[in-house]
């Protein structure tokens, strides 16, 4: 089993938390931490379901834990791993409204899928709760070790409008995974060169026979708009999805919103909802900075071919990366590069894990990353507020061992010391 560490202080995540764009009439779904914190990394997403005043609504919460974060013990002739998920819900004043324990286990009959990353514990569990806001916390603990890990949203339960439209909660769909028909989201909300293409379903509750104008948009996170679609629409049933998809190979890396907005053809005030996605990997942030690039692949190329790339001309360059990708592509015959694909992979994942006042990329844990992929066993240790957080990354086959310390407290992790092992 491999123990992952803090990688940000509570105090962070309660600022990621509490820090809304300032969007007058929105509501903002899921905005919290975008991944998981403590000893287990998982991922986890929620949307809601609204009713009338008076009535409960509920909170559907989906879960993903991969193998190889769980501790596995032999039992019989396979292999069990045992795991509490606890789901609670708090008012605005931080009072528990609701919450509930499942109790679960995974059993597996050869030792390789203990330890595979592709493979993971899914499953959708539900509360009810009466409409309004909620601060939703999703803690994943390990029955065996005691090691855990939590995720916090920020979730709001509409209650259903008894004359007009009610928008419902934007849910991000993996279209790649639809067992017997039915899509599940995507809680990552990741996406880019292995994930093109955002699948947005959109509820929105109204009278049969109602007319209104659906717009959806693409926005970053200082409001600009890059996308935008627009259809005017006739209310099918109470409940009516809407589908919407977009490419997001033409933006960015970086965060952006989901922008979903209803108004009535016969007036009323327009509801809007935003929810928050993240662009990991993206050939237009690739190949277009010059003076970004090499620092980037410095990190895995020799002198001699940055000094080669430094030296080619404007015209020239597509072709010296072109020539540097081929050299180190371990397997020529086929028709992808391996080699390019796991550095892009890792570069994004660094830029998406270990990001803080720059690039994750340019942090210490980002540079050993990128380097190095990802560790086969993490120690940690948060030690509170009289001593450093630490944590020690081991690798190995190269028989190396890192070590960083979080000095100020505020998740940026320094390496402190590289050895041999």
């Amino acid at each position: 089993m491999t123990i992952r560490g803090t990688l940000a202080a509570a105090a962070i995540l309660a600022a990621l938390i509490l820090m809304l764009p300032a969007c007058s009439g929105s509501q903002v779904d899921g905005f919290g931490a975008p991944g998981s914190f403590g000893g287990i990394r998982f991922a986890a997403d929620a949307s809601a379901t609204p009713a009338p005043a008076g009535a409960d609504g509920a909170v559907r919460v989906s879960y993903a834990v991969a193998y190889d974060e769980l501790l596995f013990l032999r039992q019989d002739d396979g292999y069990r791993a045992r795991f509490e998920v606890i789901v609670i819900l708090y008012d605005g004043d931080g009072r528990q409204v609701t919450g509930d324990t499942w109790r679960r286990e995974v059993v597996v009959e050869e030792y390789d899928e203990t330890n595979s990353r592709s493979v993971s514990a899914r499953e959708d569990l539900e509360l009810t709760v009466a409409p309004g806001d909620y601060r939703l916390k999703v803690e994943l603990r390990s029955t065996e070790t005691g090691a855990s890990g939590f995720v916090e949203r920020v979730i709001d339960v509409p209650e259903i409008s008894q004359e007009g439209l009610t928008l419902g909660t934007i849910v991000f769909e993996d279209s790649s995974e639809r067992p017997g028909g039915e899509a599940r989201p995507n809680l990552t909300r990741e996406y880019g060169e292995d994930a093109p293409v955002v699948d947005l379903s959109i509820p929105v509750y109204s009278e049969p026979g109602s007319r209104y104008v659906l717009e959806v948009s693409v926005e970053t996170s200082s409001g600009k708009v890059e996308k935008s679609l627009r259809d005017t629409v006739v209310h099918a049933e109470f409940l009516t999805t809407h589908s919407r998809s977009f490419g997001v190979l033409d933006l960015e890396v970086g965060n952006y919103f989901a922008r979903a907005g209803v108004a009535a053809l016969d007036g009323g005030d327009e509801q809007v909802r935003r929810a928050r996605f993240r662009v990991v990997t993206s050939p237009k942030s690739w190949g277009e900075d010059f003076d970004r690039m090499i620092p980037q692949i410095s990190y895995v190329a020799s002198r001699e071919y940055i000094e080669r790339l430094l030296d080619a001309p404007p015209d020239g360059r597509e072709e010296a990366w072109e020539s540097f990708w081929r050299r180190n592509d371990p397997v020529p015959e086929t028709e992808e590069n391996e080699f390019k694909i796991e550095f892009l992979r890792r570069l994004a994942e660094a830029n998406s894990r270990f990001r803080s006042t720059v690039d994750g990329w340019q942090t210490d844990m980002g540079r050993v990353y990128v380097q190095y992929g990802e560790p086969d066993d993490v120690e940690s240790q948060p030690v509170g507020r009289l001593l450093n957080d630490w944590e020690t990354w081991y690798y190995y086959n190269e028989h190396t061992k890192f070590i960083f310390v979080d000095r100020e407290g505020f998740g940026e992790f320094k390496l402190v010391e590289e050895s041999r092992i």
